[in-house]
C-alpha cells in the first residue's frame, strides 16, 4: 500500500531532479562552454557556469517533470493505462516539452543536427540513471519489506 504523498513530497522530487541537471549542466559547462558559449544560450557564461535565467528555465522542466509525474503515475487522470503506457507517454511528454523549451528559449539552434544528437544522448543516459536508481530503490524497499514481513512470520 502506498502512502499519501503530501506538497513536501512532490518538492523533493522537485529538487531531486532540478539537482541532478544542474550538476550535469556545471559538468557540460566544464567540458565544453567555451566552444559552446556562442552557439547556445545553455553556455552563454562559458566554463563559468549557468546563468541565472537557465536555472531558472531548469528549475520550471523540473516542476513540468513532476507533475507529468503525478500525472501519470497517480490513477488521477490515467486509470485503466498498463504502467509501460504511463512511462511510455510520461516519456514522450518530457521530450516534448523539452523540445518547446529549446525551441522557446533559445538553448541551441533547433536547426543544427549535433546539438540535438548531444540532446538524446544526454537525455538517454540520464534516463537509463534515473531508471536504474529508481530500479535499485525498489528492490532495496522490497526488501526490506520482505525482511519485515519475514520478522513478523517468526514472531507469530
Amino acid at each position: 500500500m502506498e502512502e499519501k504523498k503530501t506538497i513536501f513530497d512532490y518538492a523533493e522530487q522537485v529538487f531531486g531532479i532540478f539537482g541532478f541537471s544542474i550538476i550535469i549542466l556545471n559538468i557540460f559547462c566544464w567540458l565544453f562552454g567555451e566552444e559552446a558559449k556562442d552557439i547556445s544560450s545553455l553556455f552563454s557564461m562559458g566554463k563559468e557556469g549557468l546563468s541565472l535565467s537557465i536555472m531558472v528555465q531548469f528549475f520550471s522542466t523540473s516542476v513540468w517533470i513532476v507533475i507529468m509525474r503525478f500525472l501519470f503515475f497517480t490513477d488521477v487522470v490515467f486509470k485503466n493505462m498498463r504502467i509501460v503506457a504511463r512511462s511510455a507517454a510520461m516519456v514522450v511528454s518530457i521530450l516534448v516539452m523539452m523540445a518547446a523549451y529549446i525551441r522557446i528559449f533559445d538553448w541551441f539552434p533547433v536547426d543544427d543536427w549535433l546539438p540535438w544528437v548531444m540532446f538524446f544522448g544526454c537525455f538517454g543516459i540520464c534516463f537509463v540513471i534515473s531508471l536504474s536508481l529508481s530500479a535499485l530503490r525498489e528492490r532495496i524497499e522490497n526488501r526490506k519489506m520482505e525482511n519485515a514481513l519475514n520478522r513478523l512470520k517468526q514472531q507469530k
